[in-house]
């Protein structure tokens, strides 16, 4: 199956599982209290992973949500049983807030929204020019020994992987004979954008999402890859979601060699489910894993060279040049 034709058929399916329900207007706190409960206890990817007893939420919070006396603290209600799930991804969404948060998670279209290693022998440190080329929201330079450095901040901003992709080029114009992608830091961002950014490096489905209401639901690189070249990837304690899955992925693959420290852990997928009334509730639905290999979720991407944040680079930088 040839990556478009994939792409069709996975926007296909995320398209179909993102629909309307609910009850509209002010009434009927009731029923549209349930529908939001509904979701999570039917879609939530692992409800025994919870500190909160979600049947006990239901509770707690069903009289408060039935007897609200406007929409305002209808949705408050809601705000705060969400809040209880503590997974940093799963939230419910009024209305006011839906653009807020797509900008946050990702405008997508109801897609979902990565070995313990040796500690590195000393490496000389290598030094970033004081600026950085920039590429949107990408920054890039090239170093010594015909090293590419590409940073990206964040998988959210529009550009991103277009960013990736124009520096990796320029990059390979200018000498580049290997690639170094530092994603330290890295909050996440939007799933479509991890994998456009690892289509630059790869092909091929990288990942699958792990629930436990459906089959697991694969993933592939999207595009034509720009390099084939080594590539070492740098990650640290802050790298969390869409960041742990690109470099994950990359490493699960044998694309690249991860050299940091072991990233957060926190990789469930979230998918929009959108209510009649305007309000969304964002669901963490599975946890990401790569094809044929464990969850990253609890676990993290254990890098392949660990080291400090500040001999990172210098710990990449030698173990590209001694690749063979």
């Amino acid at each position: 199956m040839n990556v478009p034709r994939a792409l069709t058929i996975l926007l296909a399916l995320a398209i179909g599982i993102a629909f309307a329900i609910g009850t509209a207007g002010a009434s009927g706190y009731a029923e549209r209290f349930d529908t939001a409960w509904r979701l999570v206890d039917e879609r939530y990817w692992d409800l025994s992973s919870l500190d909160v007893d979600w049947d006990e939420a239901r509770e707690r919070y069903g009289p408060q949500a039935s007897s609200a006396p406007d929409d305002a603290a209808f949705y408050a209600v809601l705000e705060a049983m969400y809040a209880e799930i503590g997974d940093d991804h799963s939230v419910f969404v009024p209305p006011e807030r839906v653009a807020e948060i797509r900008a946050a998670y990702g405008d997508l279209p109801c897609l979902g929204v990565f070995a313990q290693g040796a500690p590195a022998a000393a490496a000389p440190p290598v030094a970033l020019p004081e600026q950085l080329e920039e590429r949107g929201p990408v920054a890039f330079a090239l170093l010594e020994h015909g090293i590419g450095y590409v940073r990206i901040d964040d998988l959210v901003r529009g550009g991103t992987a277009e960013g990736v992709r124009g520096a990796v080029t320029q990059l390979t114009r200018d000498g580049a004979v290997a690639f170094v992608l530092d994603l330290r830091g890295n909050p996440g961002g939007r799933l479509v954008t991890m994998m456009q950014v690892a289509g630059v490096f790869t092909q091929g489905f990288l990942w699958r999402t792990v629930t436990t209401w459906s089959f697991p639901i694969p993933y592939p690189a999207i595009g034509i890859p720009a390099t084939d070249a080594p590539l070492a990837i740098l990650v640290d304690g802050d790298v969390h979601s869409a960041g742990e899955g690109l470099a994950g992925a990359l490493q699960h693959r044998g694309r690249a060699v991860v050299v940091g420290s072991t990233t957060a852990g926190n990789v469930e997928a979230v998918m929009p489910f959108c209510l009649r009334d305007g309000s969304q509730a964002w669901i963490a639905t599975g946890v990401l894993a790569p094809i044929g290999g464990p969850t990253w979720a609890g676990q993290g991407v254990v890098p392949n060279v660990a080291t400090s944040d500040e001999d990172a680079l210098g710990a990449a930088v030698k173990a590209l040049r001694t690749s063979p």
